[in-house]
């Protein structure tokens, strides 16, 4: 009878406990907004994004360049933010079941007490995940991680305090709207509730009229009151009220979001990428919470409807067009050039172009072969792979330690640099700063300050202006000629130039005659054009011989793969294309930085090089092949130097078992993982076949920053100190090592 006395007591609890039932009532009622949180803990526990580094920003957010108790304050403040906006989406989605809220002297403050689960929960997990992370990756104190807990604790209060100094003086209950004073005595004790005798099929029956225990404080239980006597739509009264005062609080906060995105080039309001991405979670929150209040259940219709007539106005106005520039180009209406086969075709066809373009680069290589100083010198070619910063960071050092090591023989030899994402940025701004040496007579390029320039953080600005500007508001500015809007591809520019000390803020014509006279290397970027899939060639010379068809088979039609940049966009002044765009139109990794669309008619989109050739492979073999005969008459052979961010053949590399549901999403998944394996077995093949017979050696180097399947770097635009110091110390591992005798012997540097 003891055992059953306690089971009817547990069974009370588990029914009548509010807090509980509210954690029952968000996986029925409110999935929409329990989803989030679901999200948040995914990535907290590395199991969202961890390849791409998306925890390390939660658990390691930077401030100015900072980590510190600023930057966790402001991320506590958005957590605040976040929970509150939770707090009162889950009031106007579930208030309505709980009718007895109505009869609590604050109902809104009530009911987010007792709501409190989920994020007591996801705050406790959250802080000993960054903790430790701090500990071990970011190499803080202990000291140091009581401060960051202490500080995303004051924040995570300070949004809460403020939400609670909103709602106490206009939160309303029955009574109140009655003119009635009802003492808090005259509530009967739950104690005695819990011990009154009760049917077990009371545990498991409906009733309308339920007894809830709920917190009235951290300390303090009481029981709800009987509703039967009060009028229903009285109730409604005291609910709806709140729900209109919480949808003004949320509409506020808002507008102070949008307020902010305007200030964004201020850098007291670069926050946290972490900050950006939760504060994107709570607006979109507010926004269904706030529609929610006002037309009910019709909330999700107008929503879909909306999306719907945008969708239909951009496809046929110039509505919605959200539109990210190549900044320099002209866009003059006048100026669009037609995007077709027939356009394209003609240029790549045209023997006057092709020819004059041909002839031209010769004088180029003239140039490169009279400053190596040597009759038969080793061409090198660059080949640098995508991967965010830890791609950029890599090629950088590479080239800085290469470079010192052959004290200052390598960029001799280095006739064309090619490849994707952040390997060409790390490789452009090595290049730049090599410009700028032989320019001015100095040597600062193997200055260490330039390695911690190029691992600083791209990703704050980039986020902070996607939720604050990129949704609501683009705004314009006139610059270079031209009208442009700005966008989270202009702030990630921003922020570039400013880590690299603006020696890469330059037009692309700037490059041009350093260049032609082999001062320094020539870059050719190769993104991708979405919409057909062709590659656009840019650089600061005409590179129309590439885009000239081969002799191909009999039957085989040529598509034109190549689109030249400087010849097709003639019109468009091509030359003041700035370089800082040229890099991040490299680089649009899908959905981070938005998609350039081109003056064309119909306009064209550009997005990352690497969907097609993440290495810049096919280029290289183009160019190798259009150049064979020169090549042949005046080196000694080419070196293919190709700095990768992950090696071809990982050790550690396995296959596993893999589970029932894993076997729905395998093709999928493994599509994508496998792409550049895929990519590497296809350009393997191509090398070995393409560049046997051209009547001239050619070798092939590989400076590899990753080697083992388990020791991952995040591919982010966002480096942890731990991933820093781990690129630092990958030159010196046994294979690159080789890779650095290999290069020496064969360019017979002593």
């Amino acid at each position: 009878m003891l055992g059953a006395h306690y089971v009817r007591k547990s069974l009370f609890f588990i029914r009548s406990f509010f807090p509980l039932q509210l954690l029952f009532g968000h996986l029925k009622y409110n999935l929409f907004a329990t989803s989030f949180w679901i999200l948040l803990f995914l990535i907290v526990s590395d199991n969202l994004g961890f390849h791409y580094g998306i925890p390390f920003l939660f658990y390691s957010p930077e401030y100015n360049g900072e980590i510190g108790i600023v930057s966790f304050g402001l991320l506590g403040f958005a957590f605040g933010g976040f929970t509150a906006a939770f707090n009162t989406y889950s009031y106007m989605k579930m208030g309505n079941k709980y009718p007895f809220l109505a009869t609590l002297s604050r109902p809104f403050l009530l009911f987010s007490l007792n709501n409190a689960i989920i994020p007591l929960v996801f705050n406790c997990f959250f802080i000993y995940r960054f903790s430790i992370f701090q500990l071990t990756e970011e190499f803080a104190t202990s000291a140091e991680v009581y401060k960051y807990v202490f500080s995303y604790l004051v924040g995570f209060t300070l949004f809460i305090v403020l939400t609670i100094l909103y709602f106490f003086p206009v939160n309303r209950n029955v009574f109140k709207l009655l003119g009635e004073v009802i003492s808090v005595d005259e509530e009967e004790n739950s104690g005695s509730f819990m011990h009154n005798k009760i049917d077990w099929s009371h545990y498991f029956s409906y009733q309308k009229d339920r007894i809830y225990i709920y917190l009235f404080s951290i300390y303090r239980i009481r029981k709800s009151r009987s509703i039967k006597h009060y009028d229903k739509e009285l109730l409604k009264s005291v609910l709806s009220k709140t729900k209109i005062n919480s949808s003004f609080f949320e509409i506020v906060t808002i507008i102070a979001f949008i307020v902010l995105g305007l200030l964004r080039d201020t850098p007291l309001f670069e926050v946290p990428a972490a900050m950006s991405f939760v504060t994107l979670l709570t607006i979109i929150l507010m926004l269904f919470s706030a529609l929610r209040s006002w037309v009910g259940y019709w909330s999700n219709v107008i929503f879909i409807g909306v999306l719907l007539v945008m969708n239909h106005m951009s496809l046929n106005t110039d509505f919605f067009q959200y539109k990210s520039y190549a900044y320099g180009l002209n866009y003059a209406p006048e100026k669009a050039i037609p995007f077709n086969i027939e356009s394209i075709s003609e240029l790549n066809l045209s023997a006057k172009e092709v020819n004059g373009a041909k002839k031209s680069y010769e004088q180029t290589l003239n140039h490169w072969k009279q400053q190596t100083g040597q009759q038969a010198p080793k061409m090198i070619f660059i080949l640098t792979s995508g991967g965010g910063s830890r791609s950029a960071l890599w090629t950088f050092s590479v080239l800085q330690q290469v470079e010192t090591r052959l004290k200052g023989e390598l960029f001799k030899h280095v006739h064309l640099i090619s490849g994707a994402s952040g390997g060409m940025l790390g490789a452009a701004y090595y290049r730049g700063l090599v410009l700028k040496d032989r320019t001015l007579h100095t040597q600062t390029s193997s200055k260490e300050k330039y390695t911690k320039n190029m691992s600083k953080d791209l990703l704050n600005k980039l986020i902070f202006s996607a939720y604050s500007n990129d949704i609501f508001y683009r705004m314009k500015f006139n610059k270079y000629g031209n009208t442009y809007t700005k966008d989270r591809g202009y702030a990630f520019e921003q922020q570039l130039h400013s880590n690299t000390e603006h020696v890469l803020d330059v037009p692309l014509g700037a490059y041009k005659q350093p260049e032609k006279n082999a001062v320094i290397p020539t870059m050719i970027f190769t993104p991708t054009i979405i919409d057909n899939g062709r590659r656009l060639l840019i650089s600061s010379q005409n590179l129309s011989f590439l885009c000239q068809p081969k002799n191909t088979l009999k039957g085989i039609t040529n598509s034109h793969e190549y689109v030249d940049f400087q010849s097709f966009f003639e019109s468009n002044v091509p030359d003041s294309l700035r370089f800082g765009t040229v890099l991040r139109m490299n680089a649009t990794f899908p959905f981070v930085l938005p998609m350039v669309s081109l003056p064309t008619k119909p306009s064209v989109h550009i997005m990352d090089a690497g969907l097609r050739d993440n290495y810049g492979t096919k280029v290289m073999i183009d160019f190798i092949y259009s150049m064979r005969d020169w090549i042949k008459r005046n080196t000694s052979g080419v070196i293919v130097l190709q700095i990768r961010d992950t090696k071809r053949m990982l050790r550690g590399d396995i296959v596993r078992n893999v589970s029932m549901m894993q076997k729905f999403t395998l093709p999928f998944g493994n599509m994508y993982d496998n792409f550049p394996k895929t990519q590497d077995f296809d350009q393997e093949q191509l090398m070995n076949v393409a560049l046997q017979n051209m009547g001239f050696p050619v070798n092939y180097i590989s400076f590899n920053l990753l080697e083992e399947q388990k020791k991952r770097i995040s591919l982010s635009w966002h480096l942890t100190s731990q991933e820093k110091a781990r690129v630092k110390k990958a030159f010196y591992s046994r294979g690159n090592k080789y890779a650095m005798y290999e290069l020496t012997r064969l360019l017979r540097i002593r």
